[in-house]
């Protein structure tokens, strides 16, 4: 958590928002979160305006003018929130020219901001990173071709390697197998080729669904207003083990799949 619904959904909030302002003051509290030292930062931050924001995996990448990016990774609890007041979990802060703000919060502070050159960036984003699930290059021949290079991965596990499809993390995985009605701890080399076709359906579908109600709020995440996300009520198994499954009225079964908690219906998904 924050998964690519989430991480879209604050990109896209960050995008009606501060596009546009100019960076007067930085402030960061927590070395580990940067990449050069905070002074570094103070001097190449000010004044520079934002000019694209843009999402690469579960990364943000703020476009700054003169060729600097920010690379924000929000890792488990982070949160950029703009306008609302800092708190007790606010690690950095952005003041703008009009005397507005963007607050990095993080209660486990495992998220970063990473300073970087053009060239420094597309570096950096070109390693071990798969495809975007919702671009339309994702298609339907890529996945299999994914598939059919991990054939012994468990199927969840394939979903939250990002060299195969980038983005998808436990959550989304439980409910794209659900919508696959595949169990999460199969082979990828059992999958039958309408089970493919489902998996690679589940996905867009799964995704784009979150995205359209601004992610899943059920620990940390809230969007660049601070907001809850509304996804949480729309989840079929993740989360839900020990409950009744919406379809057939089964019990929602858990396991464990590479150190990872699995959340799956055993009558609906075989």
């Amino acid at each position: 958590m924050p998964e690519l619904p989430e991480v879209e959904t604050v990109t896209r909030g960050l995008a009606r928002t501060i596009i546009g302002k100019t960076i007067a003051a930085f402030d960061c509290d927590t070395k580990k979160m940067l990449n050069h030292p905070l002074a570094f930062y103070r001097k190449t931050l000010r004044e520079k305006k934002i000019i694209e924001i843009n999402r690469r995996a579960k990364m943000i990448i703020v476009k700054l003018n003169d060729g600097w990016n920010i690379l924000v990774h929000l890792k488990m609890t982070g949160q950029l929130v703009y306008g609302c007041q800092r708190n007790r979990f606010t690690h950095a802060v952005f003041t703008f020219r009009d005397q507005t703000h963007l607050y990095f919060n993080d209660v486990r502070k495992f998220g970063w901001l990473r300073l970087f050159t053009d060239a420094e960036l597309i570096k950096h984003l070109d390693h071990d990173l798969g495809p975007e699930p919702l671009d339309s290059a994702y298609t339907l021949e890529v996945i299999n071709n994914e598939l059919k290079k991990r054939p012994n991965n468990r199927i969840k596990q394939f979903l939250m390697d990002n060299r195969n499809v980038v983005g998808i993390g436990n959550i989304y995985s439980d409910e794209i197998c659900y919508y696959a009605k595949v169990r999460p701890d199969r082979r990828v080399k059992t999958l039958k080729e309408r089970e493919i076709k489902l998996l690679f359906k589940g996905i867009k579908h799964i995704l784009a669904e979150a995205i359209k109600y601004e992610g899943t709020s059920i620990s940390d995440y809230v969007n660049a207003m601070g907001e809850a996300g509304a996804y949480a009520k729309k989840l079929k198994v993740y989360g839900r083990y020990d409950e009744k499954c919406f379809k057939c009225c089964g019990v929602v079964k858990r396991l464990k799949i590479g150190g990872r908690t699995s959340s799956f219906c055993p009558r609906c998904q075989k």
